[in-house]
């Protein structure tokens, strides 16, 4: 009996250490990164990018117009809201991809998260959201180094969190 209470012992003990060694590996696989800036007078983005090696996985980002010189009887803060959402493709219906519009105050906050996934790659090719020379079937993976680059020539500042 006691034989058999030590091997329980050292079983949970292995299982615990195992568990935290999965649980730490995993936290330092992925890493997310943060690009943001301001675009124009009103608006500012930011873009954290979640990848693991040189592979992004997903995207969030946000984009925020603010209209507070702007907002007035004749034009309220629903009528910029409907602009942004009639003049960005508003990417809803696409696998991969959440696409929302909020008001807060005089902005508009319009987010888009995408999961780069290769399920979802057709769709977002599709959409432009992914561009490719060939097939969508041709992409392993998109590259967090590119990505990081286009953010970067669009006048973001990225930053490892």
């Amino acid at each position: 009996m006691e034989n058999k209470k030590k091997k329980l012992i050292i079983g949970l003990i292995l299982i615990i250490i195992l568990g935290a060694i999965v649980f730490y590996l995993t936290g330092h696989l992925t890493k997310t990164t943060i690009c943001k800036g301001t675009l124009d007078m009103i608006t500012d983005e930011e873009v954290e990018v979640i990848s693991s090696d040189d592979k992004v996985k997903e995207t969030k980002t946000q984009v925020t117009y603010d209209y507070s010189d702007y907002v007035s009887d004749m034009y309220p803060i629903s009528y910029y809201k409907d602009y942004i959402k009639n003049s960005n493709k508003f990417y809803k219906n696409i696998n991969g991809v959440k696409a929302s519009l909020k008001v807060k105050g005089n902005k508009v906050i319009y987010t888009v998260d995408i999961q780069y996934d290769s399920d979802y790659m057709k769709d977002l090719v599709e959409a432009g959201l992914v561009s490719t020379n060939g097939s969508y079937k041709d992409i392993d993976y998109i590259s967090l180094k590119d990505t990081i680059e286009n953010q970067k020539s669009a006048g973001l500042t990225c930053k490892e969190k």
